[in-house]
């Protein structure tokens, strides 16, 4: 009933720090899981952290994945989630990007039976030239499957963000659902989103979109939180907060959603202090 919380925590002084991981999750017939990975550096060098997850899905489960990090500026994070659904299963993955000075999520999820669903949620906080990425490849195989994909990126101090995402639908997979959307707000104009959405359909029952945004914060709504009593570096935080808040909601768990939440808003508030 309580979340499973896998920490990854490194503190040397050593140079040349690479480390391999393999995590390896069965879920059997009616089960469900929420898994937590928090990646922690509290070491003086940086380090290149490399971490393979396989999950596989029985009938009617539900997996919750949940990952954050505290890296440091230097650091370099790779990760890919291999995860296989079956009937009437459910795979959820919630990425918060916040940390590293690169950062990349990737995300290989089939879903092979009917009625199997896939969730990918985002959030991205990039800064100090860092460059964050979450590319992900869901494979509907059967008919009657759905997958939701939403990624929000925040970008400030020249940095990068991408999201890659690809929705592929099977000759027979007919009555798919398909979804995914990017959206990103830039604080300065030195920074860069990138958005590739693909959509590779053989089935011709099939429901897939796909969109992306980008922009500023709207000066309008600046002006009229300021009018109510906020300065203007308030007004950002408050605007920028509420943007990535539509994601963290998406979390069902009280305790893991106030955890995140608690999480960007530090970020957030630790990026702006240094303006």
């Amino acid at each position: 009933k309580k979340p499973l919380i896998i920490y990854n925590v490194f503190k040397t002084k050593k140079e040349n720090n690479f480390f391999n991981q393999k995590i390896k999750i069965k879920v059997g017939e009616n089960s469900k899981i929420d898994i937590l990975l928090l990646n922690i550096n509290l070491g003086s060098e940086p380090i290149f952290l490399n971490i393979y997850n396989n999950i596989s899905l029985k009938k009617d489960a539900i997996v919750k994945l949940y990952s954050s990090s505290d890296l440091g500026e230097k650091d370099i994070f790779y990760n890919f989630n291999s995860v296989d659904v079956l009937n009437n299963s459910i795979f959820e993955n919630f990425i918060f990007s916040n940390s590293a000075n690169f950062y990349k999520n990737e995300i290989k999820c089939s879903l092979n039976e009917k009625y199997s669903s896939s969730f990918i949620n985002g959030a991205i906080f990039s800064q100090n030239e860092q460059t964050h990425e979450i590319k992900s490849r869901i494979e509907h195989n059967d008919e009657n499957t759905k997958s939701y994909q939403k990624i929000k990126s925040v970008l400030d101090k020249k940095s990068k963000s991408v999201f890659q995402g690809k929705i592929f639908v099977d000759s027979k997979a007919q009555k798919t659902d398909g979804y995914q959307l990017s959206k990103a707000i830039l604080l300065d104009k030195e920074s860069e989103f990138d958005s590739k959405p693909e959509l590779e359909i053989y089935a011709d029952d099939v429901k897939c979109s796909h969109g992306s945004t980008s922009g500023n914060l709207d000066k309008d709504s600046i002006y009229y939180l300021m009018t109510r009593g906020l300065n203007q570096q308030e007004s950002k935080q408050l605007l920028v907060n509420a943007f990535l808040n539509e994601i963290s909601d998406t979390i069902k768990s009280n305790s893991i959603r106030n955890f995140i939440k608690t999480k960007m808003e530090t970020q957030l508030l630790n990026g702006y202090k240094k303006h």
